[in-house]
């Protein structure tokens, strides 16, 4: 608690705890309620609806362990090696995880043999590419953290590699992998995107049948259930997460490690090479893919295609639809975010309840959210659900979890000492914050308004239900044209596709220069 700041966490918390409130936890308490007609509940027993909860569990544990498997070794290089690109392959992994779900579901599209298009074999696949740049970070900021020395005494002991491996490491890596693989896991489980995509009319997940239930079959009390399913299972995977984070950071603030260094053999650098290689290359293929299709009509080059998408008058008011959105979601969502971050920080321990209010949006999930929205903002007064305002409000509710988690550890890390050495010569509290923590704080903002504006423009779950006339965004765009014939259309796609794929690119990169400007 900063005491300075005390007396401004009431004002601080009015506004994020104000939306929160109307646009999560009303409509979340309104799929409840709605829903309390045990007859809805038998859809639970029906064979389609096992089918769909099973078909979606496995998926999201092979997905998660093939995630773990592959991500391990890039992450033990990244960790232990400093070697040429090492910052560049960090933010090139990085890339697919912040990508519109329906990009890397086109890609995969592209990339793979039409024979396996709409198997799980795709969807899976999609899903290690899409997370395995995450757990990569998770897991080699704690590896670093590991004490060198601990390597060495094993060693002296005679301990191999791989029981060096099996005895220290891996037990040091423990809670960093568990935290790791339930993140992947929720991520997989409430997949949406790639599986709207990739998986077609036979291979359909929670999300998805929610979706269908409620816009296609008109069986909204289905697809209500369906979703109070789901709160149940990602609540308990949120709170498990939530769990190991906190004891990860409880276990890690007493430690100041590195142990980065040179490779120190040839068969170390062929290794990291080799490795570096092989994961750039599949990080870049798919990407390519879509660049390529962009570009391609009759196995010809051709570049007609990026010409009309910006002469087309449909998809030129998508781009600027998209790009409205982006910029309301950045102002709104850093703003609440950070008006969040520091009621919680500044304030004492009631306001942690913010903590909990913000992340709501995650454990409901986009789809689950956007249904909310229709069924809560549909009833006079408050006919909202045709108003434009609706969908950017959602992609903002999509963002404020993970604004407010970006800038609460910095401001939460900010030294004492310079306020109360600003205090001692008569600044005021308004002084004092915009000169000292606004400062510290900037890189933060930059880092979190980017991944708003990234989260923004790839959000799809949500959108799906709350698109009007007019108000189509690029990724709505790109799954519509993905289901119409025609090599031209499929064209427009690949290229408006592209478009994000440039936008994520560059995001990732401010994301990265600020986050190491700060250090």
């Amino acid at each position: 608690m900063i005491t300075s700041y005390r007396s401004t966490s009431k004002w601080l918390a009015f506004l994020p705890v104000v939306v929160m409130l109307t646009f999560v936890v009303a409509p979340a308490l309104n799929i409840f309620i709605i829903s309390l007609n045990f007859e809805s509940f038998a859809i639970l027993t029906a064979q389609t609806t096992q089918s769909v909860v099973w078909f979606t569990t496995w998926q999201a544990i092979i997905s998660t362990i093939l995630v773990l498997f592959f991500a391990m070794p890039i992450a033990a290089m990244t960790a232990n090696f400093d070697f040429f690109g090492r910052r560049a392959l960090i933010s090139l992994i990085s890339v697919p995880f912040i990508l519109p779900t329906v990009v890397v579901g086109a890609a995969f599209l592209e990339i793979l043999p039409t024979s396996i298009h709409h198997s799980a074999f795709a969807i899976i696949i999609a899903h290690i590419y899409f997370n395995f740049g995450l757990v990569v970070r998770i897991i080699s900021s704690r590896w670093q953290q590991i004490n060198p020395h601990l390597d060495d005494v094993a060693r002296t002991l005679g301990a191999s590699r791989t029981r060096l491996f099996v005895t220290v490491t891996l037990p040091l890596l423990k809670k960093s992998l568990q935290s790791a693989g339930l993140l992947v896991f929720l991520m997989c489980f409430t997949s949406y995107g790639v599986i709207r995509i990739l998986g077609g009319p036979a291979r359909s997940t929670i999300e998805t049948e929610i979706y269908f239930r409620a816009m296609q079959l008109g069986d909204v009390s289905g697809a209500l259930v369906l979703s109070i399913l789901q709160l149940v299972v990602v609540g308990v995977l949120v709170l498990l997460t939530t769990q190991f984070g906190t004891r990860k950071s409880a276990e890690l603030s007493q430690m100041v490690f590195s142990r980065i260094r040179k490779p120190q053999t040839s068969g170390q650098i062929i290794v990291i090479a080799s490795v570096a290689l092989i994961t750039a290359v599949t990080v870049v293929m798919p990407l390519v893919s879509v660049v390529r299709r962009s570009i391609l009509i009759d196995q010809q080059i051709n570049f007609s295609i990026w010409q009309s998408i910006f002469i087309d008058e449909e998809i030129f008011r998508s781009l600027m639809t998209s790009l409205k959105f982006a910029v309301f979601t950045i102002i709104v969502s850093t703003t609440i975010g950070l008006l969040s971050a520091c009621a919680v920080t500044y304030g004492s321990e009631r306001y942690r309840v913010l903590n909990l209010l913000t992340a709501l949006p995650v454990v409901i999930s986009a789809v689950t959210l956007g249904l909310g929205l229709i069924i809560t903002f549909d009833i006079d007064p408050i006919d909202w659900r045709g108003a434009w305002l609706m969908m950017p409000i959602a992609h903002c509710l999509v963002a404020i979890p993970i604004v407010m988690r970006m800038i609460s550890p910095t401001i939460r890390d900010l030294p004492n000492g310079l306020r109360d050495a600003s205090q001692t010569l008569g600044a005021t509290t308004w002084q004092m914050w915009r000169t000292i923590d606004l400062r510290l704080i900037k890189p933060a903002l930059v880092s979190a308004a980017a991944i708003a504006c990234a989260v923004s423009l790839g959000e799809f779950g949500a959108s799906s239900f709350l698109v009007r006339r007019n108000n189509e965004t690029l990724p709505l765009m790109i799954s519509r044209l993905l289901g119409r014939p025609g090599e031209i259309i499929q064209a427009q796609a690949y290229a408006i596709a592209t478009l994000l794929i440039v936008a994520c690119a560059g995001i990732i990169g401010v994301v990265d220069y600020f986050g190491t400007e700060k250090h």
